[in-house]
């Protein structure tokens, strides 16, 4: 995934956890407003890159995830 844009690991990873923008925020503690701007092509204005700890936090919530999957199958 080192590959990937900010804008590719935040959408892979609310599309993996099966969650909204809003619900993905909240799981990883990251302020809605600021998502919104760690989700912004990197052309824009306003977009802002994402910050270790907040890529960690989502990191922490796939592995979390992923464990629950491999538990339940």
């Amino acid at each position: 995934m080192s590959n990937t844009t900010q804008q590719e690991f935040l959408k892979s990873a609310k599309d993996a956890l099966g969650v909204t923008w809003d619900e993905l925020a909240e799981s990883s503690g990251i302020n809605p407003r600021a998502l919104k701007t760690y989700r912004m092509p990197d052309t824009s204005k306003d977009h802002r890159p994402l910050p270790a700890l907040a890529r960690a936090a989502v990191d922490r919530l796939l592995s979390s995830h992923k464990t629950k999957g491999k538990i339940n199958a």
